[in-house]
């Protein structure tokens, strides 16, 4: 709030001049007491905006700054801590939003706030999770994940604030655009039809739809309260002028006019079918709560049909013998305990390479997933591969640090782990001076400056003798975490163990790798990864 939000430049006092005002103060405080300064400490939106933001960057007579009002007032009516809210949104100018606002949240890719949402949901079930974002950003590139966010009925809240443009980049058409309205992609009128949201969520399955104009603050502050206390997916679409873009060009010649076509035009919703309430231009806007319905919700329905989710550290199997430096390199893995750090790393770029079908992915995942979950350490992982499913060469970039992870590819690998060549042609380089090569015996000849430096281990022919081809990764991974110590061997084995597919030969497998990796690194000195500290 600035002192010229609708009181002038240097207005320090408030008059009051109806007798209900000298009355009744919504701050507690006498009216004659009241200034500019005390209502700004005092205003409701204080606790749940990051005051070093602003100024806001959204146009005089937007929308947007209302609908943040009515839901930071329904935060407060459902009793919410902010502590527990997180706000979650993607590009445009309501994706501003999370960034104005003072809690965990995330300003992510264009249209991806959902999935972000989706797996923070997955870890974190306590959270009340919010998405604020465009009509644009929601429908468009992020329509997908909208769509079957409300399939599963998953539990987020989405406020879509719905000007009909991509109202940051200029005014663009987008999917909401409503028939024969005029954008800077759209000169002479649009011609395609456009999303009428309220039948398209309830056709995919959303718990709670409500639709409001900007000028309705009441009505919205109460059904966003609704939508923040429903289980499963809901979804709150706001009408809001945009009068820098979308008005000016349809004949609204300020934001003003805009609110009184949304007082003139608005009516409330009397049980007409959803096709019907439609958005034309100038036309009616119907508005109400259209779906207030009952559902299973993703998480129960994961609950309940996976009942061991979220998956928990195995607990130690019999299976073959772990040599005795396995056993003393790292601690067994308690019931949801982290590993036992040998090192910190301050960041270290690990390389998975070879073909389809050699199981480099899983490799990269399992690797990623030890360092991660059972670790507690930072860790990404990007595989990448061609369209063959079987021949050509694959990679997993793994990164893992103890700091936040800025970059998430591995640019130069301090680990080099390849085991076809055509991978080990195209990816050899670059790498990270002092990189740890590893290569499969067998499979790849090793130019004349790598020869002597690569510790290689006959995987493929190990795996064959044990009568699986598929475990020569595992065969791979062990020898690979004996020399490097990019993780514990027992946080490989706790990933291997969740797996739950050919646990105790991908165990057998890897152990045969290990044991191997313990002696050729006691025979080369124990070489350690560049970046680890």
């Amino acid at each position: 709030m600035s002192d010229n939000d609708g009181m002038g430049v240097g207005v320090d006092r408030i008059e009051f001049d109806h007798d209900c005002c000298q009355k009744y103060s919504p701050f507690g405080v006498p009216p004659d007491e009241l200034n500019v300064e005390l209502i700004k400490r005092m205003h409701p939106t204080r606790k749940a905006l990051r005051e070093d933001r602003l100024p806001h960057i959204w146009c005089s007579g937007c929308g947007i700054g209302s609908v943040v009002n009515a839901f930071v007032a329904a935060v407060g009516d459902v009793g919410l801590d902010w502590k527990q809210v997180s706000v979650i949104s993607g590009i445009g100018c309501t994706g501003r939003v999370s960034g104005y606002m003072d809690t965990d949240s995330f300003h992510t890719t264009h249209g991806r706030a959902i999935p972000f949402a989706i797996g923070l949901g997955i870890a974190r079930p306590d959270m009340k999770l919010v998405i604020v974002s465009g009509d644009g950003d929601l429908l468009a590139i992020g329509g997908n994940h909208l769509i079957h966010a409300a399939r599963r009925n998953a539990n987020l809240t989405v406020i879509c604030v719905n000007n009909f443009n991509y109202g940051m980049t200029g005014g663009q058409h987008g999917p909401t655009t409503q028939l024969t309205a005029r954008t800077k992609t759209t000169p002479k009128g649009a011609v395609e039809y456009p999303f009428n949201l309220p039948l398209l969520l309830k056709a995919c399955g959303a718990s709670y739809v409500a639709r409001w104009t900007a000028l309705e603050l009441v009505r919205l502050r109460h059904s966003i309260a609704e939508a923040l206390q429903k289980p499963g997916f809901t979804f709150v679409e706001v009408i809001a002028p945009c009068p820098t873009n979308y008005g000016g060009r349809n004949k609204f010649r300020d934001a003003k006019a805009e609110m009184e076509y949304f007082q003139e035009k608005t009516v409330m919703w009397d049980g007409e079918p959803l096709e019907e309430i439609g958005l034309e231009l100038r036309g009616e806007i119907v508005v109400g709560t259209f779906v207030d319905r009952e559902r299973e919700t993703f998480r129960e329905r994961l609950l309940k049909y996976w009942p061991a989710w979220p998956p928990q550290p195995a607990p130690p199997q019999a299976g073959p013998e772990v040599p005795a430096a396995a056993s003393s390199a790292s601690e067994e893995v308690g019931q949801g305990q982290p590993a036992k750090r040998e090192k910190s790393i301050d960041r270290l770029e690990v390389r998975i390479a070879g073909a389809g079908g050699q199981g480099i992915m899983l490799a990269g995942r399992l690797l990623g997933t030890a360092a991660a979950v059972h670790e507690q350490r930072n860790a990404v992982t990007i595989p990448s591969y061609g369209p063959e499913s079987r021949g050509g060469a694959s990679k997993s970039d793994i990164v893992i640090s103890d700091q936040p992870i800025e970059y998430p590819r591995a640019s130069e690998p301090d680990v080099l782990i390849i085991a076809f060549q055509e991978a080990y042609d195209k990816y050899k380089q670059p790498r990270a001076a002092g990189c740890t090569l590893i290569t499969e015996e067998n499979l790849i000849k090793l130019d004349e400056e790598d020869e002597g430096q690569a510790a290689t281990i006959p995987a493929l022919e190990w795996a064959k003798a044990m009568g699986e081809e598929r475990v020569f990764n595992m065969i791979m991974m062990g020898f690979a975490t004996a020399i490097t110590e990019v993780v514990t061997p027992e946080a490989m084995r706790t990933a291997i163990r969740n797996l739950g597919k050919m646990t105790e030969l991908n165990l057998a497998a890897f152990e045969r790798g290990y044991e191997y990796g313990l002696a050729e690194r006691a025979k080369q000195g124990q070489p350690r990864p560049k970046r680890g500290q």
